[in-house]
């Protein structure tokens, strides 16, 4: 699903006209699933769901993409993005990690293996995160060690 409202393959570089006004910042790409974030630091998510991995709290499908409104992000604004197969990561410009998704092998970083359909914050103490990147099974955090 390229964000077109269809599930038709696109075989060129085609405008995404629902975010048609929204400065996109950053974007990444998983398996079946695309997270957008814009200037503002609201975070945009379309494609499959299967998982949990976009984090609208239910699993089904996104055609076009849909303004992700979960608890967790309110009054936050995101900065960074990444995308593994089945499971996504932002970083809040506060400093925050949140994940959800496929969590077979702990690459949520919550200290179990439980899917989440809803982004949840990653516990981190003692360190400021800087980046973060999602592989296919896993999740990368770089950060900056507090004294």
């Amino acid at each position: 699903m390229c964000g077109h409202g269809s599930t038709n393959d696109q075989l060129r570089p085609t405008c995404v006209s629902s975010l048609t006004g929204v400065q996109v910042e950053r974007i990444a790409a998983g398996l079946w699933h695309t997270v957008c974030i814009s200037a503002d630091g609201r975070v945009y998510v379309f494609g499959g769901n299967q998982f949990g991995q976009l984090g609208t709290g239910a699993d089904q499908a996104e055609t076009i993409p849909k303004l992700l409104d979960a608890p967790s992000l309110e009054n936050k604004r995101a900065k960074m993005v990444s995308c593994g197969a089945r499971h996504s990561a932002i970083l809040t410009d506060d400093g925050q990690v949140l994940s959800w998704g496929w969590n077979k092998y702990g690459q949520l970083g919550l200290g179990d293996s439980i899917d989440r359909n809803i982004p949840s914050q990653v516990p981190i103490d003692g360190c400021l995160p800087k980046n973060v990147a999602c592989g296919w099974w896993h999740t990368l955090l770089m950060a900056e060690k507090l004294s």
